[in-house]
């Protein structure tokens, strides 16, 4: 008797980190899924920038991008801390440009999802949380006149798929380290 309930305890404590086990995959899995769906769904935009390097030492080196779309006129009603929602009409240069903005998710047409982070006068900055880009050290790569090939998708969040300089994917090329001495 006793060494059945010995097996039976056992086969308890493995059924329960079993599904410890599934519960933290599934949590961490859908953590992946929600980020990578823009990516997977979204249609693809590019939009013009201007870039800033910066180099942080816990997170690596990146580049902060500053999007045409960034500065707008003020949404009537808009406030810090506000979702915006800003359409986006394709130019001759295959550049999504500005067209309007709103409070309230559009029905139609290709949109991108912001939170206006400030406001002043009658502007406000929007932050659409593709505004940084990071990569390995010591990368070299042109960064005057980049525009990001983005992906939305339908409910507006954007994932950054591609720096394009020219049309063309950025080389980035990597200089060999100085030892420290």
């Amino acid at each position: 008797m006793e060494k059945k309930s010995d097996q039976q305890i056992k086969r308890k404590e493995y059924l329960r980190l079993i599904m410890a086990l599934a519960v933290v995959f599934l949590i961490a899995g859908s953590f992946i899924l929600y980020l990578a769906w823009p990516l997977m769904t979204g249609k693809a935009i590019r939009l013009a920038t201007r870039p800033v390097d910066p180099f942080d030492v816990f997170r690596g080196q990146y580049i902060t991008i500053n999007y045409e779309i960034s500065n707008l006129p003020l949404v009537n009603g808009g406030n810090e801390g506000n979702n915006v929602y800003v359409v986006l009409n394709e130019d001759q240069e295959k550049i999504f440009r500005y067209s309007s903005a709103s409070l309230t998710k559009p029905t139609v047409g290709i949109f991108i999802k912001g939170k206006i982070r400030s406001t002043y006068g009658n502007s406000m900055n929007v932050e659409y949380g593709i505004e940084q880009f990071f990569f390995e050290r010591n990368a070299e790569f042109q960064m005057r006149n980049l525009t990001v090939e983005a992906k939305v998708d339908s409910s507006g969040n954007a994932r950054i798929s591609n720096l394009l300089y020219n049309d063309k994917p950025v080389e980035i090329k990597y200089r060999k380290a100085s030892p420290i001495s």
